[in-house]
């Protein structure tokens, strides 16, 4: 992931107070959506490229948080409940 650097993290108070406002997974979504249509609008309306790019920032993000958060924690529980049996063994296949 690309990260921004921390002197251009400018929105980090914006961000704050609408985190204030989301409550429950539909707001997320909403706010999501909503942020990537008025940047269209800001740039000029719906063009493939444009749009395009604005959805693979939203991908870019969930890989992200995937990486970043689901992956550790799932790797925690396996440690703690033990793997899928057939993970193990084609997990083996890959050594």
């Amino acid at each position: 992931m690309p990260y921004t650097k921390q002197e251009d993290r400018t929105m980090k108070e914006i961000i704050s107070e609408l985190i204030d406002h989301i409550k429950v997974k539909g707001d997320l979504n909403y706010t999501i959506c909503e942020i990537a249509g008025q940047l269209c609008l800001r740039d000029g309306g719906l063009s493939y490229t444009k749009t395009s790019n604005w959805i693979d920032a939203v991908h870019g993000a969930e890989r992200e948080l995937t990486r970043r958060l689901l992956g550790p924690y799932e790797d925690l529980k396996v440690q703690q409940n033990g793997d899928v049996e057939s993970f193990v063994e084609l997990l083996k296949t890959m050594k």
